[in-house]
């Protein structure tokens, strides 16, 4: 491992060098969620450097500094997909149709919980951080067993919650009240949030459900603490802002996306109408400045959560987009549809810079904008901001590796014949990567892992801190730097 990254140093590029003086005068907070599993000791000579990016250098010939690299959980030496574990119903797909579908599975940002739709109005909540090493199976009682192999002793059921939450669940999300780069670098601080209700805890779930409802639970006792009505069609999807500021944005087949505000006892003080067909999909950006709304008639939309208006329409699918999600610098988001395709856009100019297709040859467009076996159901973002993960109708879990080409996917097939593949989310670590399924099902997958490069880590600092550092004039970066930059290039 030294040697790969070395080799960055040996390669007298001084746009490289420029690159990693920002990241180590600048950004190197950002380093503080890796591990000290893998320290990694460099040294670097910069004598030929007088000044870069406006960062004023020391009369020093040499810099050493030491990066420490986290494995991630579920780490594979064969770097392959594979089934660590299973959360499961005992039912089959079509036992499950029409109300028993696992329409969501969620992580809490602090891996503190998992919540899991069963099905047939049933939510699941499991202690993600005590079981997450453990495999899940199912016993003769028809509860969920955890047992540890090669971990150490193997461990008591989980101490679940179930709620029965009284309406079909159609989405789910965790939202907390501590911002996202505070979890990620220490952790986190619990506090009150609601002004008439009594809450002592740092975190919320939010259920979406068929009638148009959003409930709002305590995932620690599973207390019913807000009902939150005004969709007048099923809630398709929910996210939390991840600034802390506990605003909730909803999209429902009614054509609208509502922001709610927690702080303010669930008040719902925006609606957005531009969609005028069902939303599948709502998702903020890392620095929540930024809404990505998506939905039938290949609309994607771009919005500001300063002002609540539209920034720019993505344009390029040619079906309804099923999902969407931001890369963990908010520089670039991927959109999932039903013309086989998932797009990965540059969210400053609004254009595509990458195509990941889900059949070969690509077909052509009369089947791409019809109905066909191949809809692209969900996409999601390691949170490397490396690796995409797909869900398609054609049965296969997809794992892209985006510094390679598109031919660099691995795939696996769910366990079940028949059971389609509904949505997909990876942990807040990144190490595991959960498949809901039209039987209610869950199945973890461990993904595969690799450490980032030392130029990834040093561009996604930049983008997360600066944004659009490529059209920034304060940053006076080489030309041939801005292709990386945007992404265009790995």
């Amino acid at each position: 491992m030294v040697e790969e990254y070395t080799r960055l140093y040996d390669n007298n590029t001084r746009d490289y060098y420029c690159l990693l003086l920002v990241l180590l005068s600048v950004c190197s907070p950002y380093l503080g969620y890796l591990s000290h599993r893998a320290p990694v000791q460099f040294q670097c000579c910069f004598h030929r450097v007088e000044n870069c990016c406006g960062v004023a250098l020391k009369r020093r010939q040499t810099a050493s500094f030491e990066l420490l690299f986290h494995w991630m959980e579920y780490y594979d030496d064969d770097c392959a997909l594979r089934v660590v574990g299973e959360l499961w119903t005992g039912r089959g797909a079509d036992e499950s149709a029409l109300g028993g579908e696992c329409w969501s599975v969620c992580f809490a940002p602090d891996e503190s919980r998992l919540a899991w739709s069963a099905g047939y109005r049933q939510v699941v909540l499991i202690p993600w951080d005590r079981y997450k090493t453990c495999l899940s199976y199912q016993d003769e009682e028809g509860g969920a067993d955890l047992q540890g192999e090669g971990r150490g002793p193997a461990v008591s059921a989980p101490e679940e919650i179930r709620l029965d939450t009284n309406f079909l669940v159609t989405s789910m999300a965790f939202g907390t009240s501590t911002p996202q780069e505070e979890l990620e670098s220490s952790s986190s601080r619990r506090k009150g949030y609601y002004m008439r209700v009594s809450c002592t805890k740092h975190l919320l779930l939010a259920s979406g459900h068929n009638k148009g409802r959003i409930r709002v639970w305590d995932p620690y006792n599973g207390r019913l603490m807000l009902d939150l009505t005004d969709h007048t069609k099923p809630v398709t999807s929910l996210a939390f802002a991840r600034d802390g500021s506990l605003r909730l944005a909803s999209g429902s087949e009614d054509g609208t996306v509502k922001i709610w505000d927690m702080t303010d006892d669930g008040n719902m003080f925006k609606t957005l109408r531009d969609h005028r067909r069902p939303v599948r999909c709502v998702a903020w950006s890392p620095d929540s400045k930024l809404l990505c709304t998506a939905g039938d008639k290949q609309k994607v939309m771009l919005w500001s959560t300063v002002t609540y208006t539209v920034l720019c329409h993505l344009s390029g699918h040619y079906n309804d987009v099923l999902s969407c999600a931001f890369s963990p610098d908010g520089a670039t988001l991927a959109t999932a549809s039903a013309d086989t395709r998932v797009l990965v856009w540059d969210t400053c100019t609004g254009e595509p810079i990458r195509e990941l297709n889900h059949v070969s040859p690509q077909p052509g467009i009369i089947y791409m904008s019809g109905s066909n076996s191949s809809a692209v159901n969900c996409v999601a973002f390691s949170p490397d901001g490396c690796h995409l993960a797909t869900v398609c109708e054609d049965g296969l879990l997809r794992h892209w590796r985006l510094s390679s080409g598109q031919e660099n996917v691995e795939s696996a097939r769910s366990s079940a014949e028949g059971d389609e593949m509904l949505n997909c989310s990876f942990s807040p670590l990144g190490g595991t990567l959960a498949v809901g399924h039209a039987s209610g099902s869950v199945i973890l997958f461990s993904a595969p892992a690799e450490v980032p490069s030392l130029l990834h880590l040093a561009r996604m600092s930049l983008r997360r801190c600066f944004g659009d550092v490529v059209s920034n004039r304060s940053f006076l970066l080489p030309y041939s730097l801005k292709p990386f930059l945007q992404y265009r290039q790995w």
